[in-house]
């Protein structure tokens, strides 16, 4: 009788086939096609009751208007919007509850994008306040200049739109009013024809080499 030589054993001495039978799912390798047809069918008819159970558990509301939605703002939501949003929602069967996830989904965003544009505007103040000759006090007087540029060139539109969209600190925009600002205080001379020194007009500071 021949002696075969003796390897490592490749299973650990805790292996148990029974175990592994007991915990596992078997790889679907015995029966042929048919079985594997079969389970297919069992899976898809499992996930279409379970669908339909879930479609039971939230129904499609019969209308646009039958969502019962809560965008979680004081003021509401544009109507337009919420009109879009319903008929949207309803064309493509989605239930009441999905719609208000959907909902809370878009604000989560809103919050997060607004918590970044406040970071970024905070950031735009310091790089302001750190522009030479803009530190210590030199930053309020200088805004002074600014803003009474604001307020001679914006329309009261021009400047709602500059404080809510956070621009109001952006470096380049204060500079820009800045040095409009700056030549406004600055630009003045004798008028030739009454003797007395006035300011220049607008025009005159923007058109210097157009005759008066």
């Amino acid at each position: 009788m021949m002696d075969f030589p003796v390897g490592d054993d490749p299973q650990p001495d805790h292996y148990s086939p029974q175990a592994k039978m007991k915990d596992e799912v078997p790889e679907p390798v015995l029966g042929g096609d048919a079985l594997l047809e079969d389970e297919f069918v069992e899976e898809q008819e499992c996930r279409t009751v379970d669908e339909a159970e879930q479609l039971l558990d939230n129904p499609v509301p019969n209308a646009p208007d039958a969502y019962e939605l809560d965008y979680g703002m004081p003021d509401g939501v544009d109507p337009y919007v919420d009109c879009q949003f319903r008929q949207f929602a309803h064309e493509n069967g989605v239930s009441g509850e999905m719609a208000q996830k959907l909902v809370d989904f878009h604000n989560s965003l809103e919050a997060a994008r607004y918590q970044d544009h406040q970071t970024q505007a905070g950031e735009w103040e310091r790089q302001t306040r750190a522009l030479p000759g803009w530190h210590g006090n030199n930053y309020r007087k200088n805004m002074g200049v600014a803003n009474k540029a604001l307020q001679a060139f914006a329309s009261p539109v021009l400047a709602k739109m500059i404080r809510e969209s956070g621009y109001s600190c952006h470096p380049e925009v204060v500079k820009a009013f800045y040095n409009v600002g700056r030549r406004l205080t600055e630009d003045s001379y004798v008028d030739s024809t009454r003797n007395t020194p006035r300011k220049k007009t607008i025009g005159e500071i923007l058109y210097p080499n157009q005759p008066i």
